[in-house]
């Protein structure tokens, strides 16, 4: 199961909250070649600091199994993977780029969760 764990200091109302939401897991969804009920994603507004400020400022992580098809091309998976997830959280808040952190962590197909339909 993919996991998107997203903090900000962006103040956001719920409507607001859910599309950022639905959009993260959409977009990685669509990215990891996986179904959108296989994708969690988490939301948490928090006090944080960047640089001594408290300006706007966003922090995501990203654990995922890497799609076997992108095995060969890695390093364009994850600056394909970080420009559509820098531009959706711009989108969303109007942070600064530069005020927005991204961890990207692999896991191990073998160790990952399996997400199976359900009739």
């Amino acid at each position: 199961m993919p996991i998107c764990q997203l903090k900000t200091n962006y103040p956001m109302d719920a409507a607001a909250r859910e599309a950022l939401l639905l959009d993260t897991a959409t977009t990685a969804a669509e990215l990891l070649n996986k179904p959108l009920a296989a994708v969690m994603a988490m939301l948490d507004s928090c006090d944080m600091r960047m640089n001594g400020t408290g300006d706007t400022v966003f922090f995501a992580e990203f654990r995922y199994v890497l799609p076997q098809e992108c095995s060969k091309e890695k390093q364009a998976f994850l600056d394909r993977f970080a420009d559509r997830m820098l531009a959706l959280f711009r989108q969303h808040t109007g942070v600064d780029p530069h005020r927005i952190y991204m961890q990207f962590t692999e896991m191990a197909r073998e160790s990952a969760w399996k997400y199976t339909e359900k009739d």
